[in-house]
């Protein structure tokens, strides 16, 4: 298992930068006054590849029985989500902005109403429209922020602040392993550790020292990076790898409502995508307060 998860995390960090340097010299699309991009790689990806597998895991985690409506509706709300953050702001003028926006989750509801009044029930409306606007909510707005935080700073910076949050995991995960001894929380979360959470928290500040330390390179400086202060590097790094831990146990919370272990299966030895993604998620919003210009 831990052979398979070094591998498989080793791919994913090549991919990262893979995706960090297409959507580096990715171009920006204008459409009449608006605009797609920066990030236009990076929108493409979550949009077209992230978000149906999330909605397919996290219809399996809300749904008792999953069905193709469901997967459906969760992939219009993460969409939704990712473009009323990521894509809505710069694609509209200014003054429509706000009601488009605000017209994405009755959008949802539209459709959920239509959906569920096919199967002439009354039952199980609340529930069904609730757990479709947590994925909008939990999956698609902070996706969206990650797109936000591409258009006010380069994808090398984006990158650096993912591998902060994933660092935790990491740092968690092999100190949790040699040392932990001390349940989190057992009832919610039985692998995870007191020692191990403070074991990833060191370590992600040290990863966001480092790469704040890079920021400042002649390397960094020939790929347009904005330098950032060391000491700001670990602090923002200290607080994504802090908020992606409650990301890890929000969905550790879905999966025991769901009694299942993983989201799913697509990465061996990591469970699904969403088991990936979790800690990212949550970190999103935060990432762009903390980062952007």
């Amino acid at each position: 298992m831990l052979r398979m998860r070094l591998i498989v995390g080793t791919l994913l960090i090549l991919g990262l930068i893979a995706i960090a340097w297409l959507d580096a010299s990715s171009p920006i699309i204008r459409l009449g006054q608006g605009r797609i991009g920066p990030g236009l790689v990076l929108i493409a990806v979550c949009i077209f590849a992230f978000a149906p597998i999330l909605a397919w895991e996290f219809n399996r985690l809300t749904s008792a029985k999953s069905s193709r409506s469901g997967f459906w509706l969760n992939y219009l709300a993460i969409s939704l989500g990712i473009a009323s953050v990521g894509i809505l702001p710069d694609l509209l003028p200014e003054h429509l902005v706000m009601p488009a926006v605000l017209t994405c989750p009755f959008l949802i509801l539209f459709v959920c109403a239509i959906i569920h009044a096919r199967t002439r029930q009354i039952d199980g409306f609340v529930q069904s429209v609730g757990a479709v606007f947590l994925g909008y909510a939990a999956i698609g707005v902070p996706l969206g922020f990650w797109i936000l935080l591409r258009h006010d700073r380069d994808a090398w910076t984006l990158a650096g602040a993912i591998l902060c949050v994933k660092s935790a995991d990491i740092g968690a995960y092999f100190t949790g392993i040699s040392i932990g001894r001390h349940r989190l929380i057992p009832w919610l979360s039985p692998g995870k550790t007191w020692e191990g959470l403070a074991g990833g928290i060191i370590f992600s500040g040290c990863i966001g020292a480092a790469l704040a330390t890079l920021s400042a390179s002649a390397l960094a400086m020939n790929a347009l990076v904005d330098p950032i202060a060391i000491a700001y590097g670990a602090l923002v790094a200290v607080v994504l790898g802090v908020t992606g831990t409650l990301g890890d146990l929000l969905e550790s919370l879905l999966k025991r409502g769901a009694g299942v272990k993983d989201s799913g299966s697509i990465l061996p030895g990591m469970g699904g995508l969403y088991d990936v993604f979790d800690s990212l998620l949550l970190a999103g919003p935060v990432a762009w307060w903390m980062l952007a210009n």
